[in-house]
């Protein structure tokens, strides 16, 4: 009886996990981080336990396996935005790109301010030189678009019209990649490769220097600094488009781990 009270216990801290994950990341994900480990720990007691019976232990395997990926790349993504963050520094750039995000008013969101003050700062620390790319197309309201919310916010604190390209036919990050590369490509009249450093919020940076290495791009980067009461939801928001960007391989890594469980257990 104790083991199916403790399956039901376990099955209820799932449930918690899947239905308010959300809510817990809009503070520090540690909430979250907690009682996954806590449910873990549970877990493998109860795997361990060679007196369960047989049903009950492989639905306890395959939440730890589940669990466990899920808990792995979501550290390694918290590890790889702070990662950027202690180690972001200024370089020389002949293009700064910075990226933009939804914006639902005329005014620039916080999180976009973020990336736009990074700009600024860049812009003049390597002596007014480089070209700025703001990129950013139409929103889901029709009558705004990113890109002349960003130059006019740029304008506005001293940045010469003449050393900003608008990028406005993107409606996604790919596509901001892909459509900026475009106009740079058109833009540059030097004999080598141009030197470019992309300007985004830190939690944004892995996805997307996993769309330039797809395009085939090579550039620095540079991480704004979000806060925290924009930060946290976000990260939430980019774990889960990263797993399910590598869905299939984190579905082939969660069956091969799962019948190695199963192997033993027989």
């Amino acid at each position: 009886m104790g083991y199916f009270l403790l399956a039901i216990f376990i099955g209820l801290l799932e449930l918690l996990l899947i239905f308010r994950t959300r809510s817990m990341f809009s503070r520090p994900p540690f909430l979250t981080i907690g009682t996954m480990a806590i449910l873990l720990t549970l877990l493998f007691i109860h795997m361990i336990n060679c007196n369960a019976p047989l049903i009950l232990r492989y639905y306890v395997i395959t939440i730890f396996t589940v669990d466990s990926v899920l808990l792995v790349i979501l550290l390694c993504y918290l590890l790889y935005v702070y990662y950027f963050l202690r180690h972001a520094k200024i370089q020389e750039s002949d293009y700064l790109l910075v990226l933009g995000t939804n914006t639902f008013t005329k005014r620039v969101s916080p999180v976009l301010q973020d990336r736009l003050d990074m700009t600024i700062a860049a812009y003049h620390r390597l002596g007014d030189y480089p070209m700025i790319i703001v990129s950013g197309g139409r929103n889901f309201r029709p009558p705004l678009i990113e890109d002349n919310l960003m130059k006019d916010y740029l304008v506005e604190h001293g940045i010469p019209t003449s050393k900003i390209l608008l990028e406005n036919r993107s409606t996604n990050t790919i596509q901001k990649l892909e459509y900026s590369s475009i106009l740079l490509k058109e833009d540059w009249n030097g004999e080598n490769v141009p030197r470019v450093t992309i300007i985004t919020s830190e939690f944004h940076i892995p996805r997307t220097m996993r769309y330039l290495k797809n395009l085939g791009i090579l550039v620095s980067y540079l991480p704004a600094r979000t806060m925290p009461v924009f930060k946290w939801p976000a990260m939430f928001r980019e774990f889960t488009v990263i797993v399910w960007y590598y869905r299939y391989t984190i579905m082939s890594l969660m069956f091969i781990i799962l019948v190695l469980f199963l192997s033993v257990l027989e």
